[in-house]
Order: C-alpha cells, then sequence, then structure tokens
C-alpha cells in the first residue's frame, strides 16, 4: 500500500479533541493492503465476510477505519497526537 496523500476528512469530530484525516492510497485498498495495517499499535479488526468488507484499528490515540476496494481511508487521531499521522504516511509513503 502507497499513502499518496492527505485532506481534512469531511466527517469531523473537533468537539470532542480530535482532528480526522482521509489518507488516499495509490490504488484501491486490498487484503493484503489492509493486513499491513496490523503492524499498528492497536486491536485490528477485519470484517472480511461482509459485503463492503470493513476494518478498524483502534488504540486509545487514535482510530483507523476503511472499506475493502475504496482508495482511501479514514485516520482520526487525538489532537495531541497529530504527528502520527504524518508517521504512518512515511511508513506507507
Amino acid at each position: 500500500m502507497t499513502i499518496t496523500d492527505k485532506r481534512k476528512s469531511l466527517e469531523a469530530c473537533t468537539e470532542s479533541g480530535w482532528d480526522a484525516f482521509d489518507l488516499m492510497t495509490g490504488e484501491p485498498l486490498s487484503d493484503e493492503d489492509i493486513e499491513e495495517l496490523k503492524c499498528m499499535e492497536g486491536s485490528f479488526l477485519y470484517m472480511k465476510q461482509l459485503k463492503k468488507p470493513f476494518f478498524k484499528v483502534e488504540n486509545h490515540d487514535y482510530v483507523i477505519k476503511g472499506v475493502k476496494g475504496d482508495s482511501f481511508f479514514r485516520f482520526a487521531v487525538h489532537k495531541d497526537k497529530v504527528s502520527l499521522v504524518d508517521e504512518l504516511m512515511e511508513r506507507f509513503g
């Protein structure tokens, strides 16, 4: 997986002290791309059996979620840890 860009998410969560970003990928997300996110610290959930397979990584500082086949996923992060977005982009850039 290659993350090519980020943008502020249209679904804001700033009232809770968090920021959200949509991270754009070079290609639609595959099973392999989603499995790569297991390296992130936190609980990993991947519902492959759904019509639109859904994944989520939860940590006390962030939540990553998305759908297989989309060319982006959402990264919501506590305002004090926004630098984690850039770290993830470097890891998968």
